[in-house]
């Protein structure tokens, strides 16, 4: 069995640009400091976790406490939620995302998991807002680590138990940004670039690159090279 993994920001959801947006003001807030610096190249974890925690530091020299991490993950969904009531638009799913997500459910020996740098909450009001139809898929996140690597590593483990599988034979990520490249790479998974962001990865010499999911066939093919053999529909 082979196992197909997703990031959401930028790959599953058009959310990056209101998402550093909503950090932004959620931390300025709660540490009543400046805005944070939303480039997340800048960040050695680029997760909601790791963000915040570097984040705080940055402005007030120590780590946050545990009732500040969490009054970050309220103001985050409480400014989401403000702008889904004013902008709900601004919540939109990346090109052809849920019939993608959907024809994966249609595969043969195939898993499917979503290992994401969000908190869960965040992440399930994105892919929710987005009209997205992923209740039933299975969710790792910044709840679980701060560590994209280690993320992705429970959404493995969390896979293996749902399927029932002793291992995957082969793992692809599917994702928009170098941090999802270098932990996929860590771990020994294929990779496929999807998103609107994606000049970074080809400079990196990723071979297959996909805008949106608006041609099915061409993402699954290029999934099926990545898996090899060839997914064969159930």
């Amino acid at each position: 069995m082979d196992l197909v993994m997703l990031d959401i920001d930028g790959t599953l959801t058009q959310s990056f640009e209101y998402d550093q947006e909503v950090f932004a003001l959620a931390i300025a807030e709660v540490v009543q400091g400046p805005r944070i610096d939303t480039n997340l190249n800048g960040y050695t974890y680029t997760s909601s976790l790791g963000v915040t925690q570097e984040a705080v530091r940055r402005l007030t020299g120590r780590l946050p406490s545990e009732e500040e991490i969490a009054a970050v993950k309220r103001r985050v969904i409480w400014h989401m939620q403000r702008l889904y009531a004013a902008s709900p638009e601004t919540f939109s799913q990346v090109p052809g995302a849920d019939r993608f997500l959907e024809r994966l459910r249609q595969l043969d020996g195939l898993g499917i998991a979503i290992a994401t740098g969000c908190w869960r909450d965040e992440a399930l009001f994105k892919l929710n807002a987005s009209g997205l139809h992923a209740d039933d898929l299975l969710l790792a996140t910044s709840d679980d680590d701060r560590d994209r690597q280690r993320i992705m590593e429970a959404a493995r483990q969390r896979a293996r138990d749902r399927y029932a599988c002793p291992g995957f034979e082969h793992v692809v990520y599917l994702g928009d940004g170098p941090w999802d490249l270098k932990a996929s790479q860590a771990l020994g998974y294929g990779f496929i670039g999807v998103g609107a962001r994606l000049q970074a990865l080809q400079e990196a010499g990723v071979r297959h690159l996909h805008e949106d999911y608006r041609d099915i066939e061409a993402v699954l093919a290029s999934i099926a090279a990545v898996l090899k053999p060839p997914i064969n529909e159930a």
